[in-house]
């Protein structure tokens, strides 16, 4: 069974066993070659470094070069108030916490009467700190504000990079290697032709491409084979012959009849069928990717469930306009109630509101609905698997640990068999919903 954490968060690295993809570097400089810069760029110490060179080149930016003399404890203090914040370098730092702050001064500024004219400048008056002080003032200056985005540019090459690596500073101790060395194995790593990664999990600049990206394109490959051989049996003419054939027509018609038809009508649905058997088997795969060893499933991330929803939206508007008109479509929102003149002038714009809201809501739902059944499961599992395997289990006693470790193995192992299940009702539910709602978009109510 694969890590359960991996199956719900996407990243540009797959995640192995350790003892399969050993990290062996000998050096910080073989570090950012072998993994990246930014895997050297995310060191505290190389951040302190970096954050050094950065206050010494604003000192020539700044008029009031004496409130940097506490930027760094200010910037060391911001990483650790906010989780979020962890792991920002000092340029982020200014970016981030000026927006932070302009954002709370515009808060404060909705208080004042008379309101102030810069909010931002108004209010650091009123707090009287210096570090916000001099941020403010060089966003404002436009001049200055250039002069620190060339800057930032600049703390980006390579050769900032190298500058480090060449000083004193770069020649980690034994032990932080050992212990980069450890976080690394196991990760292998996707190489990213179009992005510069600021960490693991983000992008810097750029196309990264991800591990569920991988996994979509593989699971795309795999229908396009298999369609394409059933294509071919389906054209001889011939009746199904062997297992194989046999299990993809059935769920081939399964899905026109038992899903698709279910919302609309049996003499539309053949000019709908190549969306909604996509939809259905390209979720399924999906699904079923995340019951793989060290893969995990695209369906537990919210980008994309939702692209598949938009998708459903944007097929349902568009055939719906095509058929009835932009005003006739909009009027079918609302169903025909069969009310007295006297109570449809009151109802029935209530009633198209609340439908016109729905239409909305009821794709965002769709997405949502995929999203937590998919990543639910994994978290269950996660728990179970806590019990056996967690910091807490190993101080138990042996016979303690033995009898949790057999319920936890049998409690995983009978989910595992329920993800499955859950894998194939999941896409069943959303192509027999996404057909529903098609459906109503292109006929009368």
């Amino acid at each position: 069974m694969a890590s359960d954490l991996l199956h719900i968060k996407d990243s540009y690295y797959f995640d192995v066993p350790k003892m399969f993809w050993a990290s062996r570097y000998d050096s910080a400089e073989a570090i950012a070659d072998g993994v990246g810069p930014w895997a050297v760029r995310n060191d505290s110490d190389y951040q302190d470094w970096e954050a050094d060179k950065a206050i010494q080149a604003l000192r020539d930016i700044v008029p009031n070069s004496q409130a940097l003399d506490g930027a760094k404890e200010a910037w060391k203090a911001w990483q650790h108030a906010d989780e979020l914040h962890h792991n920002r370098p000092f340029d982020q730092y200014v970016i981030d916490a000026l927006a932070e702050f302009r954002k709370e001064a515009d808060q404060w500024a909705k208080t004042q009467s008379p309101k102030p004219g810069d909010a931002a400048v108004a209010y650091v008056a009123e707090k009287q700190n210096p570090q916000l002080e001099w941020m403010v003032q060089l966003q404002n200056d436009e001049t200055q504000w250039r002069q620190f985005t060339r800057l930032r540019s600049d703390l980006d090459e390579r050769e900032v990079l190298n500058e480090y690596l060449a000083s004193p500073r770069a020649d980690w101790s034994e032990s932080k290697l050992r212990d980069f060395n450890y976080h690394l194995s196991g990760k292998v790593f996707i190489p990213q032709p179009f992005a510069t990664l600021r960490n693991a999990y983000e992008t810097e600049t750029g196309f990264g491409i991800s591990r569920y990206m991988i996994i979509e394109v593989v699971v795309a490959i795999i229908m396009l084979f298999l369609f394409r051989w059933l294509a071919g049996k389906v054209q001889t003419g011939q009746a199904p012959r062997g297992k194989f054939w046999n299990l993809l027509e059935s769920m081939v018609q399964f899905v026109k009849t038992d899903v698709v038809e279910k919302g609309i009508e049996p003499h539309d649905s053949p000019r709908f069928m190549p969306l909604f058997w996509t939809l259905f088997f390209f979720i399924l795969g999906c699904n079923l990717m995340g019951m793989l060893p060290w893969v995990g499933s695209p369906t537990a991330a919210l980008y994309v469930t939702a692209v598949l929803a938009f998708v459903v939206f944007l097929v349902g508007t568009f055939l719906g306009v095509r058929k009835f008109g932009v005003v006739g479509y909009l009027k079918n929102l609302c169903p025909d109630l069969g009310l007295p003149i006297y109570l449809a002038i009151f109802i029935v714009p209530m009633v198209w509101i609340i439908e016109f809201a729905s239409l909305f809501i009821k794709h965002v739902i769709l997405a949502i609905r995929l999203l937590l059944n998919m990543a639910a499961g994994h978290l269950v599992l996660l728990g179970i698997m806590g019990l056996a395997f967690s910091a807490q289990a190993a101080t138990m006693q042996f016979g303690s640990w033995s009898a949790i470790s057999v319920i936890a193995l049998l409690g995983t192992t009978i989910l595992s068999f329920l993800e499955l299940f859950v894998a194939f009702l999941q896409a069943y539910v959303f192509t027999l919903l996404a057909s529903l709602f098609v459906g109503s978009a292109t006929h009368h109510h």
